[in-house]
């Protein structure tokens, strides 16, 4: 073991000097597709990430995480009365900057992670009811960042996140793949 420990130090430090951390914060709007669609209506969210940028400056790995809420009922005639949910993404990701010669930088990122969520609704007045759950969760996403200074980059990105378990029994569409379009604009910083 301290062989091992010794092999790997060298390496260590020397991918630390080249690899650079980023840390970015957004807002944006949650649209909901297939059955969260047909439940409810679009939401907000707040994004945060932080990602370890590689050598190259191309490859980036890091975490992402959603708050997301969607607080309006869509359909005021099916079970799922006054309808509201949270989902909270947390995902582990894999970014490709296509470019990194100019200020306009696009890029495109897959992620996978776990979602939790918390469903509320009421049957009938004053008498509600929750569903909490946890579901395998993946994301493509693609952005466009620009370089105001070597430190800061206001971003955009679009990404389509998915929940693999669907949504809750009792939804339209309840066996189809399920979760929501986010479009998030916000402002990442690059630690040098």
């Amino acid at each position: 073991m301290k062989r091992v420990m010794i092999m790997a130090l060298p390496i260590l430090i020397t991918i630390s000097l080249n690899a650079q951390w980023e840390v970015g914060l957004g807002a944006g709007t949650a649209l909901p597709v297939t059955g969260y669609k047909e439940v409810l209506k679009p939401g907000w969210l707040l994004d945060a990430a932080g990602q370890y940028r590689l050598k190259s400056g191309k490859l980036a790995l890091g975490m992402k995480a959603h708050f997301t809420r969607l607080q309006k009922d869509n359909n005021p005639n099916d079970q799922f009365q006054n309808a509201r949910m949270t989902i909270a993404p947390l995902l582990f990701t894999a970014e490709w900057t296509i470019s990194t010669k100019g200020n306009l930088q696009p890029y495109l990122t897959g992620g996978l992670g776990i979602s939790f969520f918390n469903f509320n609704y009421e049957i009938s007045p004053g008498d509600g009811k929750t569903i909490f759950n946890v579901s395998f969760t993946m994301m493509p996403q693609a952005g466009l960042r620009y370089r105001v200074s070597e430190h800061v980059s206001p971003f955009i990105e679009w990404g389509l996140v998915l929940l693999a378990d669907g949504p809750p029994i009792g939804f339209p569409k309840s066996s189809q793949i399920t979760g929501y379009n986010a479009i998030t604009a916000g402002v990442a910083y690059r630690f040098k």
